[in-house]
Formats: C-alpha cells, structure tokens, sequence
C-alpha cells in the first residue's frame, strides 16, 4: 500500500473516530442523567441555582419519585430570612445535596416542617471540609443563622487531603476538580486548563465513559486500604484546622452544631467528635445512631448503593435532628416547662 493510500486510511479512521465521537455526544446529552452539578472555579463543583428535576431513584425496596429543586446560589431550602424565627443553615455533601429524597422529605426537610424556624440548606456531593468552608463564606453573609450544623461523613478526613485522597481513591471526577488546602494556599490537583478537566467539563460522553471506567477499577482494585498513620494524623489534623475555620466563619453568637452521616465505626466516630470538639463544634451522633439502630432492626434506611439515607432514613434523621434542636437550642413553647 501507497504512501497515499496510509494516509486516506489514516483520515478516514480519523474522520470516523469524530463521527462516532460526536454521535456519542449527541446521544450522551439526549437519553444520559441530568447534571445537578457545574463546574465552579473556586469550589471544583456546585448545585446548579434555579434548577428543578423530576427523577426515578432506587433503594432496597424498589422505585420512587423524587422532585429535586435548588434556589438562588444552589441552595435546596431557603427560609425566610425577615420573618424574626430562627434560622437554622444545614452545609453538607452528598447527604445534604444529593436528590435521594424530595426536598420535603430530606431531613432538612422534615426539620422545617416540625419546628417554627426558617431553614435554610445547601452543599455539593463529594464536598471535602474545605469546599463546604468556601462555600459558607459565599453564603453566609445572606442567611445569618442563628444555629449552624454541618453535616459531616467519614470520608472528609481523606477527601480533605491530596495525599490520601490519591491512595485511597479512584474517583477522579472529584480529586482531580477539588481544591485542596496546602499549608495556606488552596490549590488544585490539576491546572483548570488540563485536558482531563476541560474534557470532563465539557464532554458529557467523556464524563460517561470515565464514570464507567471507574467503576470497572472498583470491581478489580479495592480503593479502601490500611492509611498510613502519620497521612492520616495530618489529615485529621487539617480537617480540624478546617472545621475551626469554619466556625470563625460564622456570625458572633452562631450556635455551631455537627452531625455525621456514619457512626457505626467507633474509631472513626471517635475521631469525629474530637475533632469537632476541638474546632468548636458541638457534635450530635445520635442523629446517625437514630438511622443505624433503624437499620439493625432489619429497616431499609439507604439508597440502592447502602450508603446514603433513603426517604426513611432521612426521615428518621430528620426527627431526631428536629428533636435535638427543640430541646437544646429553641425555647420552650409559651405556657410549658
């Protein structure tokens, strides 16, 4: 074959590829899942503001409906800040942000229809301490709560640091766009100009195609292993440098309250409230032990992936979260002890 006829081989190959790229695209964007999320050049990722979506969901029990809908800056509940009730600001990760529920049926949700204050929610899935930290500071100023819970889970303490996300995580499409606090400057993993994240922000089929992959590697590589101990004791150490951060972030007087998505573990549990405790962070396990005592007793408390609350677990959360603040932090009703 010809010098020419390689080469007509060659662009027709090349021509084809495109083709097929771009009908892939095509097909991606028309039948794929919705984004709830876009790209943000301080934050890696947010909720997408003024965005409302009717969806399918899964849990051990079958199928349900969920109708998920965010407000201005991205948030899923947002009180009214004049009406003189107290207002209570929920910051969290895929437990706070994710459409496993209705807006009405998170345990947000549940909270602002038990008690006579204004609440107000918002956050990211994947979010590590230091983006819910950046995300506060934009929002803060807007809400002005009067009590403050952040909602917290285990894998912050590794999301939190670039060295042992690296080890212990496949999942690109969150360490690769996450910014990470390097002694006292945030930086990215990443240039925002690297292929990979310009592909991911702007390739729904790239973003399809890596998802897959990566869980083709979950299957044959275990991401979870032994941390190395002084990585983890940096790691726990920065995340409650974080956590302090976001405490000062906050308005002088601001009850600053935390919750866990998973105390079933002791040691990690133990590492939760220490930290928190050391930050300023008053920490309520009983909201997850609620779900988890729930679950022992043989209940479908979490979503088809048995990790995040399902409509009951976030129902059983949301009570015992509702039930915390009445009688810790909300006066009691005129004419009662």
């Amino acid at each position: 074959m010809g010098a020419s006829k390689h080469r007509d081989v060659a662009l027709g190959l090349a021509i084809a590829g495109v083709i097929l790229a771009l009908a892939g695209e095509v097909i991606v964007r028309a039948f794929g899942q919705t984004l709830i999320y876009e790209p943000d050049e301080r934050l890696g990722w947010r909720p997408k503001a003024d965005f409302a979506l009717r969806m399918t969901v899964r849990d051990a029990g079958g199928e349900y409906q969920v109708d998920y809908a965010t407000g201005a800056d991205g948030f899923r509940a947002f009180g009214d800040p004049s009406s003189g009730r107290k207002r209570v600001l929920f910051l969290g990760d895929s437990f706070t942000s994710d459409p496993n529920t209705s807006n009405a049926d998170a345990y947000f949700g549940l909270v602002a229809a038990r008690l006579p204050v204004e609440v107000f929610a918002i956050g990211g899935g994947g979010y590590g301490t230091l983006q819910e930290l950046l995300l506060l500071r934009q929002v803060v100023a807007r809400v002005k709560p009067d009590i403050f819970v952040l909602q917290y889970c285990t894998n912050d303490i590794s999301d939190n640091s670039m060295e042992l996300e690296d080890r212990m995580s496949h999942v690109r499409n969150q360490k690769n766009l996450r910014p990470y606090l390097v002694g006292d400057s945030v930086v990215f993993r990443m240039s925002r100009y690297h292929p990979y994240r310009l592909l991911l922000s702007g390739s729904r089929l790239f973003r399809k195609l890596d998802i897959e992959l990566m869980k083709l590697q979950y299957r044959f590589d275990d991401p979870t292993g032994s941390e190395p101990a002084e990585q983890r004791a940096a790691a726990i150490a920065l995340t409650q440098l974080l956590m302090g951060q976001v405490v000062a972030a906050l308005p002088k007087g601001t009850a600053a309250l935390t919750i866990s998505c998973n105390t079933s573990k002791p040691e990690e549990a133990a590492a939760w409230k220490a930290m928190a405790a050391a930050a300023g962070l008053h920490a309520y396990p009983s909201v997850s032990e609620r779900v988890e005592m729930a679950e022992s007793k043989g209940e479908s408390v979490r979503m088809i992936d048995r990790n995040h609350w399902n409509r009951l677990g976030n129902r059983i959360a949301g009570e015992e979260m509702a039930r915390v603040l009445a009688q810790n932090y909300l006066a009691p009703a005129p004419g009662r002890q």
